[in-house]
């Protein structure tokens, strides 16, 4: 028996749930399905919105939440109903778009799990995309013609998402965005920037969901390999990094798993919630 008591473990999904073919392994799906049935509820914790969350992930029987958007939405699975919801207003989203204007090569934004881009910029994806990701953006995001006259019609935002041709631009980016004071701005792929409200973080909304569900902080788990994942990695009860995790996302962790090639979200349920 594991010595830890888990009761909800939240997954960041690329470079973590996913291996590097962008597929969900035999031993993991296995692994998720065998800690459900001990009793421990298991969950996307993803940047992605509700819309990109894999549906081989969705479709395990009992996977009945998802903290998506980097934890602006919790989301019940079964019926897309919003839970619990760390949203941007308008001004804001306008404030990030336009104070970062001629940086990013793409802006795009998150509104009530769908991801919403520049029909020309989808059609060109292959040229902005991080690597491997181009077909995932199509999917993901519903087109629209034109992006500042989109944000100007909607109400409520998830997050925004700049992407960038250059490195330089990201960081001169990231300058201006952090120095507005009202925005957490976080990286998850070699040439992005994601925009929440400030506060608005994965491990937020999974220890908020945690407490709905009476669970108490030393209970909840999370597995990440990412800069979007090091708040949530800092604030569960158990918080594991992937093997393939940058290593000062190992160093803030409390614990190590195996790489995202080598099963190692398989590899920490197994130890720390079936204990194997």
């Amino acid at each position: 028996m594991s010595g830890y008591d888990i009761g909800l473990v939240g997954l960041d999904i690329d470079g973590t749930l996913l291996n590097s073919q962008h597929q969900i392994t035999p031993r993991t799906r296995a692994a998720i399905e065998a800690a459900i049935a001990r009793g421990c509820r298991v969950i996307p914790a993803t940047g992605r919105p509700l819309r990109g969350v894999p549906k081989a992930f969705l479709d395990i029987p009992g996977v009945e939440y998802a903290v998506t958007a980097n934890g602006a939405s919790v989301v019940r699975t079964a019926t897309g109903e919003i839970v619990l919801k760390y949203w941007m207003d308008r001004q804001l989203v306008q404030q990030a778009f336009q104070a970062a204007k001629g940086l990013y090569r793409v802006f795009d934004v998150f509104i009530a799990g769908s991801g919403y881009s520049q029909v020309d910029n989808l059609a060109v994806a292959e040229e902005w995309a991080p690597r491997g990701m181009a077909e995932y953006m199509r999917q993901s995001r519903q087109p629209v013609e034109d992006i500042e006259d989109f944000i100007a019609r909607q109400e409520g935002f998830e997050k925004c998402t700049m992407f960038f041709l250059r490195e330089e631009d990201r960081q001169a980016a990231r300058r201006i965005i952090e120095g507005m004071g009202c925005f957490e701005a976080v990286t998850s792929e070699e040439n992005n920037l994601e925009i929440s409200a400030k506060g608005v973080n994965k491990g937020r909304a999974l220890l908020d969901l945690g407490q709905r569900l009476g669970l108490a902080q030393s209970r909840v788990m999370a597995c990440g390999d990412s800069e979007n994942d090091l708040a949530m990695l800092k604030a569960v009860g158990l918080g594991v990094a992937m093997g393939n995790a940058p290593e000062h996302i190992q160093k803030a962790a409390d614990r190590v798993t195996a790489t995202n090639d080598e099963d190692g979200v398989a590899l920490a349920l197994e130890r720390y919630v079936l204990g194997r």
